[in-house]
């Protein structure tokens, strides 16, 4: 959990605690801190609990008088925790844990919703189970951290997009309609039925029509986060329900197009992920077809095509 003080402060804005688990450092060692979170485990007979949140882990040392009401706590109840952040003992301290220095030392602990016992699977990235178990259970799921990251990398992407075509280049955001008429050709659609019998919407499988609308109605810059919806068989790049940057632009070449994407990406690209390095390497389609035989060739790997026309000859 990386964030900046002002961040920090928004973070834990119009909520009940006044930090988030993976926050405390030692430097936060005095201060009474307020928590809240999921009961990850405990240890020694409730002595210890290591309490969650979407930030990090921290551990919670219990005093003697409300040891009786953690002990039995099942896992994954919701807690909201009041104390004074403290210095391990010497020795104790986990190197393995952002919080590893610290600790908290509980003054008042509240319950504020207690799990069910026995759950499907426990919340550890180690202990992976079946898919479909992971499904039919999400709310569990989305409790892993990595889960926890994915979404939260998806929406600051998605963010500076939108700061990106919204503020920086004046684009403008059009929500389209997502029940529309069927449009014959490309893939096949879902059928949405009305009251009237006999009567259909479909779900659209792309804003296309919709944006070229917006054109010729002197929109000019269009964009959209879009929905879209293709009644197929699934596969590893294609999914029935999706989402895409859908851009449309009036007045522009085919290389304007390409530098507002890679300009786009460059800006938008998350820091932990990486840099992003523009221009990309261009590739025409007579290109692709030439040499590698598809439209999407894997360039990890030389496998191109060659002509032997000496063999063929006659």
């Amino acid at each position: 959990c990386r964030c900046s003080v002002k961040e920090k402060q928004s973070v834990v804005s119009f909520t009940q605690r006044s930090h988030l688990c993976g926050d405390l450092r030692a430097h936060h060692v005095g201060e009474t801190v307020v928590l809240c979170g999921w009961l990850q485990y405990h240890r020694l007979s409730g002595a210890f609990i290591v309490l969650r949140d979407w930030c990090g882990l921290v551990q919670l040392l219990i005093p003697d008088s409300k040891i009786p009401e953690c002990r039995d706590l099942p896992l994954e109840s919701v807690l909201e925790v009041k104390g004074q952040v403290i210095l391990r003992p010497k020795g104790q301290e986990n190197k393995m844990m952002p919080t590893g220095d610290v600790e908290l030392l509980v003054d008042d602990i509240t319950v504020l919703n207690t799990c069910t016992p026995n759950l499907p699977f426990e919340v550890r990235n180690f202990n992976q189970v079946k898919e479909f178990l992971r499904i039919k259970h999400r709310y569990l799921e989305l409790r892993l951290p990595n889960l926890q990251r994915v979404l939260r990398l998806r929406s600051k992407f998605v963010m500076a997009v939108r700061q990106f075509l919204a503020n920086e280049n004046d684009f403008v955001e059009v929500e389209t309609p997502t029940l529309f008429r069927r449009t014959p050709g490309g893939a096949r659609e879902f059928i949405v039925p009305t009251h009237i019998p006999g009567k259909f919407y479909s779900l659209p499988q792309s804003p296309q029509q919709f944006k070229q609308l917006l054109m010729v109605g002197g929109l000019d810059r269009y964009f959209q986060i879009a929905r879209c919806y293709r009644d197929e068989s699934t596969k590893p790049d294609r999914q029935p329900e999706f989402t895409q940057i859908d851009l449309e632009m009036s007045f522009v070449t085919q290389n304007s197009i390409i530098l507002l994407v890679e300009k786009m990406l460059e800006k938008a690209w998350p820091e932990e992920c990486g840099h992003v390095s523009v221009p990309f390497p261009r590739m025409s389609y007579h290109e692709a077809m030439t040499q590698y035989g598809c439209d999407k060739p894997d360039l990890r790997f030389d496998w191109q095509v060659f002509t032997k026309n000496s063999l063929t000859s006659t």
